[in-house]
């Protein structure tokens, strides 16, 4: 498809020039790791995953998605993912995450309403454990407190 290819392109690019600026701030050694370590191999895998991208929509051969289709579920990302962040600090993120992965998971395909609450719920559940819990990162508690 010609809109992967080009994405593809972009993102390679992109992963190449965070390369590029992590090789200046010092890769250093595997047992001593510099500040640039972890952006270059973030940049290398944007790159490797790019890559494979562009080989399987050139190895596919097929038309090109007009412009006029699927504009909808990236209008509804777009806002949805908008309404997030304008919402996160009064809700909090427990409430916030959980209401946007509910609409994002019912939204697109009809799916079971059982499924797509387990799915919201493991995923906050899991994201504060790492977050709050094990990082200790101060997440927006919002007007519940939670």
């Amino acid at each position: 498809m010609r809109s992967d290819r080009i994405s593809s392109v972009f993102l390679m690019g992109f992963g190449i020039f965070f390369c590029y600026q992590s090789l200046r701030l010092g890769l250093g050694h595997v047992r001593d790791p510099g500040p640039g370590s972890i952006p270059f191999l973030s940049g290398a895998v944007l790159v490797g995953l790019s890559l494979c991208i562009f080989i399987r929509s050139i190895a596919k051969d097929q038309r090109s998605a007009g412009i006029g289709e699927g504009w909808q579920k990236g209008l509804w990302v777009v806002g949805s993912l908008l309404a997030y962040t304008f919402v996160l600090e009064t809700l909090g993120f427990l409430v916030t995450t959980f209401l946007f992965l509910m609409l994002t998971l019912t939204s697109d395909k009809p799916r079971k309403l059982l499924s797509a609450l387990l799915v919201a719920f493991l995923t906050v559940a899991i994201s504060y454990l790492v977050f709050s819990l094990w990082l200790k990162v101060q997440l927006p508690k919002g007007i519940l407190g939670i």
